[in-house]
C-alpha cells in the first residue's frame, strides 16, 4: 500500500508538470527554457564575479579571502533560512489544512503522523524550490573553482539541506500553532501578510544599508576591508554561521568542513521528523475542528452593521471582497516595499539647477503613475472577473451595473490617489522646482491616479475572465497587457505635461 501510495503521488505530480493539451505542453516547454536561460545567466554572472574578485583580492594583501568568504556565505545562508521559514509558514497552512486531498487522505488506513509527515515534506519541497534554483548554480560554479570540486560541492550542499530542513520544520511548527489560534483561512491571510512584511522589511533594510556605496571605490574598499580583515566570531547556536564555516572549509580544500556540515544536516533531519511525531495530535484536533466547523454555528446569529444606504453596503462588500483574497496581503506588502524604496531614493535625486529640477520632476511624476498602474493592474483590472460564478447572481439583482463599476473604481482609486500624491509630493519637497511645475505635477498625479484605475476597471469589465484561477492570471491576460500598455502610455504622457524640458 505504501509503494502504491508513493507511486500514485509521483504520477499525479508528473501529470501536473506534463499537461496533456498542446497549450499546457507549450507552457511547460517555455517554463523549462526560461529556467535554463536563468541558470545560464546566473552561472555566467557568478563566473565573471569570481574572476573579478580573484584579481581584486590579489591587490589587497590585508584581506583574508577565507574570512571574507565565510561572512558572505553567512549572509547567504541566513537569507536562505529566513526565506525558507517565511515560505514554509504560508505553504504549510495550505498543505496541512486547506488542501483538497486531505479529506480523502484522512480516511486511509495509516497513522495520522505519517500524513502530517507527508504534507510537511510537500511543504518543504515547495518552499525550498526558489532557494535551490538560486543556490545550485552557485554551488556548481564554486565547486568548479575549488581545488577539490567534489568536497566543495558536498560541504556546500549538505549544510544548505540542513538549513532548509530547519527552516521548513520551524515553518510547519509555526503554522500548526497559528492555526490553533485562528481558523485556517484567516491564518493563511495572516501568514501571507507576515511573509510579505518580512520580505518588505528585508528589502528596506538592504536599501538602508546603502548598497550604492559599492559603486564608489573608496567606500567599497572600506566595506570589503571590514568584512575580510577580522576573523569571524564563533558560530555559537547560529545554523547559518555553522553552514557558512563548513562551506568555507570545503571550498578551501579542508575536509574538516564535512563534520559541521554532517552535524547540521543530521540536526535538521532530526528536527524535521520530530515535528510531525510530536505535533500530529494537534494537527488532527485542529483539522477535525475546522472540518466540522465549516457549517454555520448554532445559536444566535451575528448581526452585521446596520445598512444606512445602498452605496455604503456596496462599498463595504467590495472592500471585503478585495481583502478576502489570500494573495492580497502578500502583494500589498511587496508593493509597499517598492513604494518605500522609491521614497528612500528621493534624497539622491539631482537638483543642482532649474533645468535638472524640471526634468527630474517630470520623470518622477511619470514613475509615480507607473507604480500606480502596476498597483491598479493587480487590483482594479480583475475587479469584475473576481466575481466568478457569482456574476450570474449579480446580473439578477436590481442593481445598476454602472453603480457597481463606480463603487469598484472608488474602492481602488482612493488608495491609488494617496500613493501617487505621496510619491510625487515627496519628490517635489526634495527637488523644490518652480511653483508652476509643482502645481502641474500634483494635478497630473491626482488626475492620473484617478484615471488609471477607471481605465483598468472598465477594460476588465469589457474583457472579463470569470473562469480564471486567480487575479494574477487575469492581469496577465491579453486584455490586461493592453491595459498595462495603455496606462504606461498615460504615465509617460504625464512626464511631458509636467516637464517643459521634455
Amino acid at each position: 500500500m505504501n509503494a502504491a501510495f508513493r507511486w500514485n503521488s509521483a504520477r499525479a505530480a508528473g501529470r501536473t508538470l506534463l499537461a496533456g493539451d498542446a497549450r499546457g505542453r507549450l507552457a511547460a516547454i517555455a517554463g523549462l527554457l526560461a529556467l535554463l536561460a536563468f541558470t545560464g545567466l546566473e552561472t555566467a554572472g557568478l563566473e565573471g564575479a569570481l574572476r573579478a574578485s580573484r584579481a581584486a583580492l590579489g591587490e589587497l594583501p590585508e584581506i583574508r579571502p577565507a574570512f571574507l568568504l565565510e561572512r558572505l556565505l553567512g549572509f547567504a545562508f541566513a537569507a536562505a533560512l529566513a526565506l525558507g521559514f517565511l515560505g514554509s509558514l504560508t505553504t504549510a497552512i495550505s498543505t496541512l489544512f486547506l488542501s483538497e486531498e486531505l479529506d480523502a487522505l484522512c480516511v486511509l488506513p495509516f497513522a495520522h503522523r505519517r500524513l502530517v509527515l507527508r504534507q510537511a515534506s510537500l511543504t518543504l519541497a515547495l518552499a525550498s524550490t526558489p532557494a535551490l534554483l538560486l543556490s545550485v548554480p552557485a554551488l556548481l560554479v564554486a565547486a568548479r573553482a575549488s581545488s577539490r570540486p567534489l568536497l566543495a560541492f558536498v560541504t556546500g550542499a549538505v549544510p544548505l539541506a540542513g538549513v532548509m530542513l530547519l527552516a521548513g520544520s520551524a515553518g510547519v511548527a509555526a503554522a500548526l500553532l497559528l492555526v490553533r489560534l485562528v481558523p485556517p483561512r484567516r491564518a493563511r491571510l495572516l501568514a501571507a501578510f507576515l511573509s510579505a512584511t518580512g520580505l518588505a522589511v528585508a528589502l528596506v533594510g538592504f536599501r538602508a544599508a546603502r548598497p550604492e556605496r559599492l559603486l564608489d571605490p573608496p567606500e567599497a574598499l572600506s566595506v570589503v576591508t571590514r568584512l575580510g580583515a577580522a576573523r569571524p566570531s564563533s558560530p555559537g547556536l547560529d545554523p547559518a554561521a555553522w553552514a557558512a564555516r563548513a562551506a568555507t572549509r570545503g571550498l578551501l580544500g579542508d575536509a574538516g568542513g564535512l563534520v559541521p556540515a554532517a552535524a547540521l544536516f543530521l540536526a535538521g533531519l532530526a528536527v524535521f521528523f520530530l515535528v510531525p511525531a510530536t505535533l500530529w495530535r494537534l494537527h488532527l484536533h485542529v483539522f477535525r475542528d475546522s472540518w466540522a466547523g465549516s457549517a454555520a454555528p448554532t445559536g444566535r446569529s451575528r448581526r452585521g452593521p446596520e445598512a444606512r444606504s445602498l452605496d455604503g453596503v456596496l462599498l463595504r462588500a467590495e472592500a471585503a471582497s478585495l481583502l478576502r483574497d489570500a494573495s492580497t496581503p502578500a502583494q500589498l506588502g511587496s508593493l509597499a516595499a517598492v513604494f518605500l524604496l522609491d521614497l528612500m531614493n528621493v534624497r539622491l535625486l539631482p537638483g543642482t539647477d532649474a533645468t535638472q529640477r524640471d526634468l527630474v520632476a517630470g520623470l518622477q511624476t511619470g514613475l509615480s503613475l507607473f507604480l500606480v498602474s502596476a498597483l491598479s493592474l493587480r487590483f482594479a483590472y480583475p475587479a469584475v472577473s473576481s466575481d466568478g460564478r457569482a456574476a450570474l447572481v449579480l446580473r439578477t439583482l436590481p442593481l445598476d451595473p454602472q453603480r457597481q463599476l463606480l463603487v469598484r473604481w472608488a474602492v481602488r482609486a482612493l488608495p491609488a490617489a494617496g500613493v501617487a500624491l505621496a510619491l510625487t509630493g515627496a519628490s517635489l519637497l526634495v527637488l523644490r522646482p518652480e511653483r508652476t511645475t509643482s502645481a502641474v505635477a500634483l494635478a497630473a498625479a491626482l488626475a492620473g491616479s484617478l484615471a488609471i484605475p477607471a481605465l483598468h476597471v472598465g477594460l476588465g469589465a469589457l474583457f472579463p475572465r470569470y473562469d480564471a484561477p486567480n487575479a494574477v492570471s487575469v492581469a496577465l491576460s491579453p486584455g490586461g497587457l493592453f491595459a498595462l500598455v495603455f496606462s504606461t502610455g498615460l504615465s509617460l504622457l504625464s512626464t511631458l505635461v509636467v516637464s517643459d524640458e521634455l
